[in-house]
């Protein structure tokens, strides 16, 4: 339950297509059932809204210093345990499988929970001085919301092993060089830069988008032979939307007038 002190600890917005949610629990943005909740919320209010992108953010100087372990003493019995996690995991797998694209902006710290909200999205612009950790261990657990697997997914079985076991603090151009993140850009640079990546997926072939997401999800499930058989059938409806029709009929007139082809306007149907 959500009470009236928390109902701002996340903030939702939607501009140009992009919808917009910041944690916003100062100083370290750490998370909690509420903030779960209000997360959860505001992914199915962007959906609801026709966003075609999600763009994940933190205000302050840090993005998120992971969960917090405050609300840990009061689990006191196996399922309570067990259902409290269940449910953040849940919210950040709705948040993993949403069809449209989702982006994290990360200035400062992502440790913790806060480093595996951001692998939970597709793409990750850091700030040069941005920091990832997973500081688990030094509490005496394992990582509690699926930053192992996604760390040896993106990176490999030895870099999650030496990220989560030994706790090392990682820069963002080490996190570039592991293929954690996407981009890193200069820290006065990294609003408007997440903003234009968010806008261009927004602008681009959502449907399109939806299908490669599948795709990658049925490869991540079941290896290439998977994803192939979960290609076809994607591809096969893909072409029967309105985008598609329009660039193919778009492409085979600048191919028989020997023009080049134009830009199309995508709307996502």
């Amino acid at each position: 339950m959500t009470t009236q002190e928390d109902a701002d600890i996340v903030k939702y917005g939607l501009r140009d297509n992009v919808a917009i949610i910041t944690l916003d629990r100062p100083p370290q943005n750490r998370l909690t059932r509420p903030l779960f909740t209000l997360l959860d919320l505001f992914a199915r209010q962007a959906v609801h809204d026709g966003a075609r992108c999600v763009l994940f953010r933190g205000n302050g100087s840090d993005f998120c210093l992971g969960g917090d372990f405050r609300e840990w003493p009061h689990l006191t019995t196996h399922s309570a345990r067990r259902e409290r996690f269940g449910f953040s995991n849940g919210v950040l797998n709705a948040i993993e499988s949403l069809s449209i694209p989702t982006i994290t902006q990360v200035q400062g710290r992502a440790f913790g929970g806060g480093f595996e909200l951001a692998l939970h999205t597709d793409l990750i612009i850091a700030a040069e001085s941005a920091t990832f950790r997973f500081s688990e261990a030094t509490l005496g657990v394992a990582p509690l919301a699926g930053g192992v697997q996604r760390i040896a997914e993106r990176a490999g079985r030895s870099v999650a092993s030496r990220l989560v076991m030994l706790s090392d603090e990682i820069s963002a151009a080490e996190a570039l060089a592991m293929n954690i993140v996407a981009k890193v850009v200069p820290d006065d640079r990294l609003e408007a830069v997440a903003f234009e990546h968010a806008l261009k997926l927004a602008s681009g072939p959502t449907r399109a988008h939806a299908v490669s997401k599948a795709i990658l999800s049925a490869w991540s499930a079941g290896g290439v032979r998977s994803a192939d058989e979960a290609m076809i059938e994607h591809v096969s409806v893909l072409l029967a939307t309105d985008d598609v029709q329009r660039g193919v009929s778009s492409a085979i007139k600048a191919i028989e007038a020997g023009t080049e082809r134009p830009a199309l306007d995508f709307n996502g149907q």
